[in-house]
């Protein structure tokens, strides 16, 4: 069972927010729902409350990884128990015309996805970053209620759908697939078991030295195993300036655990992040 002995889910809050309804599709019969301002707040309750799970954007198809929540899967010791992919649409809400607008309210990663309507339709504006989709809404609607300034906000559908007397323009996102995988995940436990007949696995990894070849190895145990990757990516180390670590995502097979083998007795170690199914 995906959530067992969990009691609480956090994540991004307030309700109604994108990371809100990825949550709701897990969300079973005894568990509540606990909302925190931020993505790494959500995680570092999950280390604090060992009878609780996170829920947290990880990617998106257009914007790319969250770069906060890709770091603290490692630093809070978390394992991913399953992954979400939720296709992500934005509406504009104004007061007034958009040539006008001179506020406008957006989380940064809906400002990221949204980039090209917002250069072509608001660029006298000034944004002002917030702390989620739904409170981009809240103070867009705060601005309007205080004042006669031209304001928007960049919010969910379902918000603007709620608030149409504002709704400006619907659909906003650069791409009509804009999609966000979502991952629930809790503490690591001291006897963790690991299935891999899920259909992926991630991992962290590390080299342990610095030369020529290193990535062409790595790739080459793949290969070696014919295991099919979904998604590769550097981030910094954070102990060593311009040093780098690698997220490796990949799809399960009979081979998994041979190749996991392989990488144990090779020159850089791993961490296994989760192997874990899509739910849908």
């Amino acid at each position: 069972m995906l959530l067992k002995d969990c009691t609480q889910i956090y994540t991004l809050g307030p309700q109604g927010t994108f990371s809100d309804e990825a949550a709701q599709k897990v969300l079973k019969t005894g568990v509540r729902v606990t909302y925190t301002g931020t993505f790494a707040e959500a995680l570092a309750k999950v280390t604090e409350d060992l009878g609780s799970a996170a829920v947290v954007p990880v990617e998106n198809s257009v914007a790319g990884t969250v770069a906060q929540v890709q770091d603290s899967l490692v630093s809070n010791d978390l394992i991913i128990l399953g992954e979400i992919n939720l296709l992500i649409e934005y509406s504009l809400l104004a007061n007034a015309e958009l040539d006008q607008i001179e506020d406008c309210f957006a989380h940064p990663q809906a400002l990221e996805q949204s980039s090209g309507f917002i250069t072509k339709n608001l660029g006298k504006a000034q944004n002002h970053f917030t702390r989620s989709n739904v409170d981009s809404g809240i103070r867009f609607l705060e601005a309007v209620d205080s004042g006669n300034k031209p304001v928007a906000a960049i919010v969910p559908a379902t918000f603007a759908q709620e608030n149409s007397k504002w709704r400006k323009a619907s659909a906003i996102q650069d791409y009509q697939n804009n999609t966000t995988r979502f991952l629930v995940v809790r503490s690591r436990k001291s006897d963790e078991q690991l299935d891999y007949s899920r259909k992926k696995t991630s991992l962290l990894v590390e080299f342990l030295d610095d030369r020529s070849g290193l990535l062409y190895q790595l790739l080459s145990v793949f290969n070696l195993f014919k295991i099919n990757l979904c998604r590769l990516e550097s981030r910094p180390a954070k102990d060593t300036p311009w040093a780098y670590v690698f997220y490796v995502d990949f799809y399960n097979s009979a081979d998994t655990e041979a190749c996991l083998e392989v990488f144990s007795v090779s020159n850089f170690r791993y961490k296994v992040l989760g192997s874990y199914d899509l739910i849908s």
